[in-house]
């Protein structure tokens, strides 16, 4: 996962704000008990917002207390306290760190690869203490990553197609959130609507880039097949996000949340386009630079 999913802070209140900051730490708190503390530097907004959807189904909250921080030992922070909630999160997010460098190992070329391997070490024995714990979501990771590289090695020029990997990874992700066998319906399919989004946004944030290294991205691979320019492609990819946020919204509010729904709405209505709105920015005032 990238980081694309945020909330937009300023319509966010500042007690909201502090909450999710609080969520955010305690997970970071977290990797770093559980896996070392080198595993914090991997934490997320992605994680965050999935953290916070477990703590907001969950019958019992364990709250917050301060807590000091590695990064600036002087302040103390409020932190979540540590939960079975975060415990599991913290281990998806070590299973698809280590995928993912995998991946980029494979993908990349000689100095490409040093980034990789320099983490490799240590990701690779928090994976193995993860799949300890979470097996049967090793296997899905796994199986996602694996069915990704077969498509985008292939023929395929459906985007819909490219987002299966990640979609269902992030499907069976959310569907653990819950063991109501009705939420865990709505779950899944929340889960792979998030999950299309996160990739269709990184596809559209890695366009320009894609496009000048000649590398695989599911938008250039369709609209090139139709003869489409850069700006029509990226024209679709935006519609394909817009539609996907659209479909978020009503299956995230038949999740049954105790608390933190603020925050939730906040990130689902607002931030998901913001993200969205940022990244078509960025395009632009790139273009506008001088050659």
């Amino acid at each position: 996962m990238f980081g694309y999913i945020k909330p937009y802070k300023p319509e966010m209140k500042v007690s909201e704000f502090d909450t999710f900051k609080g969520i955010y730490c305690g997970l970071c708190k977290e990797l770093s008990h559980v896996y070392g503390p080198f595993s914090s530097l991997t934490l997320s907004y992605d994680f965050t917002f999935i953290a916070t959807i477990s703590l907001g189904l969950s019958e019992n909250c364990k709250g917050f207390q301060k807590c000091s921080c590695v990064a600036n030992p002087l302040k103390r922070k409020m932190c979540h306290n540590s939960s079975e909630e975060l415990t599991f999160c913290a281990g998806t997010a070590m299973l698809m760190i280590y995928y993912k460098v995998l991946d980029d190992l494979h993908d990349s070329n000689f100095l490409g690869k040093l980034k990789p391997l320099s983490v490799l070490p240590f990701v690779y024995f928090a994976k193995r203490r993860a799949a300890k714990q979470y097996p049967k979501m090793d296997e899905v990771i796994k199986t996602a990553i694996q069915k990704q590289a077969e498509i985008e090695k292939s023929d395929n020029i459906s985007v819909d197609k490219a987002a299966d990997p990640t979609a269902n990874a992030l499907a069976f992700i959310c569907q653990e959130l819950s063991n109501n066998e009705t939420q865990k319906k709505i779950l899944h399919r929340f889960g792979y609507l998030v999950g299309r989004y996160v990739y269709f946004a990184d596809a559209l944030d890695d366009i320009d880039k894609d496009s000048k290294n000649n590398e695989y991205n599911p938008f250039l691979k369709r609209g090139l097949h139709e003869s489409k320019t850069i700006d029509e492609i990226k024209e679709y990819a935006v519609g394909v996000i817009n539609m996907t946020i659209a479909e978020i919204a009503p299956a995230y509010e038949l999740l049954d949340l105790k608390r933190y729904k603020p925050i939730l709405d906040n990130i689902v209505y607002l931030g998901l386009h913001n993200t969205k709105d940022t990244i078509i920015k960025k395009k632009e005032q790139n273009d506008e630079q001088p050659v």
